[in-house]
């Protein structure tokens, strides 16, 4: 099983890369149209120059003409979770729904001695408890929730330059900072950064001191603290709040963009962005850390997530009914908590530290996450994880999600749900589940 050391890489930059950067700079105070102002950043020697002097007095909009791809590669778990939360970002990551983790090899970052043996060995282990209940004829979207997180995970990353310096700010100043695995990555970033915007990033060490200490404090909380017994939970949802208004908002949105709305009709006239103009804010407990990517990846949304080591120290996971069904794979599954529980325990005895809780927790441990979503967000998020193709936690979460949401705002969410159910049309094509009929039945039942 390889250890290969984990890198990130900008692999793509937008055409013109910095020129577009320079050319926004000069437009707001000089003379030309925006086709000769940007003929005259082309190649233009001052460029850095106006750069850095826009940049400095604070106007850093400039810097999200110019956008960045990136290769992660061999991360953990841990360091997609913590990227993937960024909301001005786009990800595509290696589904463990579908690709087969067995060999994908693992972060260890220990010294040499009793402590890296142990982790290494149980790591191992919790593997080969991957591919014996793959060998059970258990769902990969299922067997994956014994993986521990410092698996390594495989995505890309698109992000503007102002995300982007957010983002390595954080890794290598902020709340990443003290986690070896994540402030090695922001650095490696961090020089390819400063190709092209040099000396921004040393300019925002100082705003990021703050949250640097959060997780520094956080970590020295759970230092020598220990796993609580496992325990198996099942994901819940509360609706927190929700415009208190939103039947009379969208009547009045309605009425400014001209739409003439039957008394039974949905309060919205067509043009999505007036559900924009609700939101709702839920919590979900015992949300298990697979189902929360599921999640964080609808970019529209306030997402609270905490630190992932948290799920260790709570110790609550899921039971899939696939792996319910089968007596040996609950064995099999239930020991694979259990024994993390131990080892961790035993690890913390050895003076490890608690940044080796967010590798050790597996990936079916919950955390409750709170979220808010306005209604266009909501639809869209409903659509997808409704469907009888979503991945199974997720499915149930925002199934119920939608009850609420329907109780209190009946006119408003009362047509929302799946793709075939909004549309009449399954969006999946050959991957249909053939059971549209029924699938709409449910959703106008809910």
């Amino acid at each position: 099983m390889s250890n290969t050391k984990s890198s990130a890489k900008i692999i793509g930059v937008s055409a013109y890369g910095t020129t577009l950067a320079a050319a926004a700079g000069r437009i707001s105070t000089t003379n030309g149209t925006a086709l000769q102002i940007f003929e005259k950043s082309v190649d233009n020697p001052n460029n850095a120059k106006l750069i850095k002097a826009v940049l400095s007095s604070g106007h850093r909009s400039t810097m999200e003409h110019c956008f960045f791809n990136m290769a992660f590669n061999n991360v953990s778990a841990f360091v997609e979770q913590y990227i993937i939360e960024f909301r001005l970002a786009s990800f595509t990551v290696q589904s463990r729904r579908y690709v087969d983790f067995s060999k994908v090899g693992f972060f260890s970052a220990m010294e040499e001695g009793e402590a890296k043996t142990l982790y290494e060995s149980h790591v191992r282990g919790l593997f080969a408890t991957y591919e014996k209940l793959l060998s059970l004829d258990i769902p990969k979207e299922d067997a994956r929730f014994v993986l521990p997180y410092c698996f390594h995970s495989n995505f890309y990353c698109s992000a503007n330059a102002r995300e982007l310096l957010h983002m390595i700010a954080t890794m290598i100043y902020g709340r990443g900072s003290v986690f070896t695995e994540i402030k090695a990555l922001g650095e490696e970033l961090a020089a390819q950064f400063e190709e092209y915007f040099p000396g921004e990033l040393a300019r925002q060490e100082k705003a990021y001191v703050k949250e640097a200490s959060a997780s520094a404090n956080w970590l020295a909380a759970h230092t020598g603290k220990k796993a609580a017994e496992p325990t198996v939970a099942t994901a819940s949802t509360t609706l927190l709040t929700h415009s208190a208004l939103s039947t009379e908002t969208l009547l009045d949105a309605a009425t400014c963009n001209f739409a003439t709305l039957p008394e039974d009709a949905d309060l919205y006239s067509g043009r999505k962005r007036e559900l924009e103009l609700v939101s709702l804010t839920y919590r979900i407990s015992d949300l298990t850390l697979s189902a929360i990517t599921h999640l964080v990846r609808h970019r529209i949304q306030s997402v609270l997530v905490p630190l992932v080591g948290t799920a260790l120290y709570q110790n609550h996971y899921v039971m899939p009914a696939s792996v319910k069904a089968c007596p040996e794979a609950e064995a099999i599954y239930t020991a694979a908590f259990e024994t993390n529980r131990q080892v961790f325990d035993s690890l913390v005895d050895m003076g490890i530290d608690a940044s080796y809780s967010v590798y050790l927790v597996l990936s079916g441990n919950t955390m409750d996450v709170i979220s808010s979503m306005n209604g266009r967000e909501f639809v869209h998020y409903c659509a997808l994880r409704t469907c009888n193709r979503a991945q199974w936690e997720i499915r149930e979460v925002a199934i119920s999600m939608l009850r609420q949401a329907r109780a209190v705002l009946p006119h408003v969410f009362r047509k929302v749900g799946p793709g075939c159910y909004m549309n009449g049309v399954c969006p999946e094509g050959n991957k249909t589940c053939g059971e549209a009929i029924a699938v709409k039945k449910f959703f106008s039942e809910l």
